[in-house]
């Protein structure tokens, strides 16, 4: 017997089965439906990357060789960190190959012999580039840097993420980009199509793609799905005439206009059609077939509430009435962390990652791609300490520009206490390069000595010296009354220059501005309070300890901290106070 022969046969029938692929509903429902614009609000685990953002890029590739579409990303950071890698891992799970079928922040060589695009990016815009065999070029376009778009004309367009992307971007530098090039590609349904996929929005930026029910023909994806159908069952007769090969031909070329083009939603004079617009949310259940029970109840048993209700179930978090921090906007106090680094340069630290490691979805748990992130000043922190849950806040105020950036949020709940919280602090910016100081604020009710004989204070600060940081303890004495804090942190919030404007990193304090949005504001016989009614309700995916009160206590403490005792970090006990007004 050939034992090399059966053994280059049996090769070959595993690499069969791995392109036997298996769609979930969520998947199928959209490739079927391939409408030319798509919003998918789906929820972790259901296969966005590898059944929408990658079947749409491959579907563009093919149909339209050597065009230009863009790849939208918050950052290039978030792109290289999280996206991209989890796109070339679908890539090669649809089969395609780095190196083989497509090049990453390059232009693939010549002895590649690929086609050449019909625009080609120019120079130093390849390391912004994915190069396809055929000559499709795909840019990735960061929001978080002056973008090049409008330079540009788009054949289509990918956005993942989409509750980070900011619309007005979309609309005054993305769409108008998106243009052009009928010569070379208008007869494909597919030329100018858009493809915007996210888990449940949990800020203002993101909620826009809620909108995008509403320029949903729904009658018209009825008459889709049902061409569809018609198709499949046509394609599943027995015998195929040269009858029913005719009927086949005619609706998909019925499908194809139907699924560019419908009526206009809103009536207007001159206009005939639009875009065909499909909306659609899913949520983890969707796709129970491939992740099964133990993995769901895994996730709802290890995620954060917050993150169990908005990325998996699709919930939708609102702002509730009568705010204690009702100045607080996400137009005016949240940024997006500048790139510190083009995509070039961060490319060529992917090129010299092993192709094992650049394919795998990456779980960034430290401090690395937190480009906000000075390395060369001091950290500020301020802890809230509870039987439920102790939270952190993390930032580093800026005296020049008057802002106070909180760039972090850190938690762990029961039964990790206070030195648990401590140590994530350090293992997360364990990289932090230089002199590594900090400077602590802490109210009188972390002064108290506990059962151990240790306060609050005293474990925070030893947990924090034994992992190698300077501590700059500030004792700002007792807690300020709630109605103090509601005046001077709104103040703040609308730019009274005597403090220091607050700002968040987007991605990084999602639980602290949530639990901020959802601080209800009660009249009190001291003024206006804090409702913290809620944190005598047990934690539960209804009612998250994270969304509570307990964090927006630390973040307060952060801000009376920097405001009226901020302290430069000093070899001697305490620093030296710096007076702001």
């Amino acid at each position: 017997m050939n034992y090399q022969h059966l053994f280059s046969v049996n090769q070959l029938h595993d690499a069969e089965r791995r392109l036997l692929k298996f769609f979930n509903k969520m998947q199928r429902e959209v490739m079927a439906i391939s409408a030319h614009d798509k919003y998918i609000i789906a929820a972790r685990g259901t296969g966005k990357s590898e059944g929408i953002d990658v079947c749409d890029i491959l579907q563009n590739t093919w149909a339209m060789p050597g065009s230009l579409g863009g790849f939208l990303s918050p950052s290039y950071a978030k792109a290289w960190g999280n996206t991209l890698p989890a796109i070339c891992h679908a890539l090669a799970e649809w089969g395609y190959i780095e190196g083989i079928h497509y090049f990453v922040g390059r232009k693939a060589p010549k002895s590649a012999n690929f086609k050449q695009p019909k625009r080609a990016p120019l120079r130093d815009a390849w390391g912004n580039a994915i190069h396809f065999w055929n000559g499709t070029v795909m840019v990735v376009l960061s929001f978080s840097q002056g973008m090049s778009a409008n330079s540009m004309s788009l054949d289509w367009i990918v956005g993942p993420e989409a509750k980070f992307l900011n619309y007005n971007k979309i609309k005054s530098e993305v769409n108008p980009a998106n243009r052009g090039n009928t010569k070379d590609f208008g007869y494909s349904p597919r030329h100018h199509a858009v493809t915007y996929t996210t888990d449940m929005p949990t800020t203002k930026m993101g909620r826009w793609i809620l909108e995008k029910e509403k320029e949903m023909d729904k009658t018209h994806i009825d008459l889709i799905r049902y061409i569809y159908s018609e198709i499949k069952q046509n394609e599943r007769l027995p015998e195929q005439t040269a009858h029913i090969k005719q009927k086949i031909k005619s609706l998909r070329a019925e499908l194809n206009d139907y699924r560019r083009y419908q009526k206009p939603v809103i009536p207007t004079p001159g206009k005939k059609r639009e875009y065909t617009v499909f909306y659609a949310e899913y949520d983890v259940f969707d796709n129970l077939e491939v992740l099964g029970e133990d993995f769901i109840w895994q996730m709802k048993r290890d995620s954060p509430a917050l993150i169990w209700r908005t990325a998996f179930l699709n919930e939708k978090l609102l702002r509730v009435a009568n705010c204690f921090y009702s100045a607080l906007d996400e137009d005016k106090h949240c940024y997006i962390p500048a790139d510190n680094c083009t995509m070039g340069d961060y490319s060529e630290n992917y090129h010299t990652k092993p192709s094992s490691v650049r394919t795998a979805k990456r779980i960034v748990s430290n401090c690395l791609y937190d480009t906000d992130l000075d390395y060369t000043k001091p950290l500020y922190i301020a802890f809230d300490a509870n039987a439920a849950i102790s939270t952190c806040i993390v930032g580093q105020p800026d005296l020049n520009k008057r802002t106070l950036p909180t760039i972090n949020e850190l938690y762990v709940k029961t039964p990790q206490k206070i030195q648990d919280l401590a140590q994530k602090f350090c293992d997360y910016y364990a990289p932090k390069l230089g002199k590594k100081q900090v400077v602590f604020y802490f109210d009188h009710t972390f002064v108290a000595a506990s059962a151990t004989g240790d306060s609050y204070k005293d474990t925070i600060i030893k947990v924090l010296e034994k992992n190698g940081w300077e501590v700059t303890e500030v004792y700002i004495g007792q807690q300020p009354q709630h109605d103090w804090r509601h005046k001077e942190i709104d103040r703040a919030m609308k730019g009274d220059s005597d403090l220091l404007f607050p700002t968040f990193n987007l991605y990084n304090t999602e639980n602290t501005r949530l639990a901020m949005e959802q601080t209800k504001c009660k009249l009190g016989k001291n003024g206006f309070e804090k409702d913290k009614s809620p944190e005598s309700l047990p934690d539960s995916p209804e009612h998250p300890d994270e969304q509570k009160t307990h964090i927006t206590d630390a973040w307060d403490t952060f801000f009376v901290g920097c405001n009226f005792f901020y302290t430069e970090p000093s070899s001697d006990i305490g620093g030296g106070i710096i007076f702001l007004r």
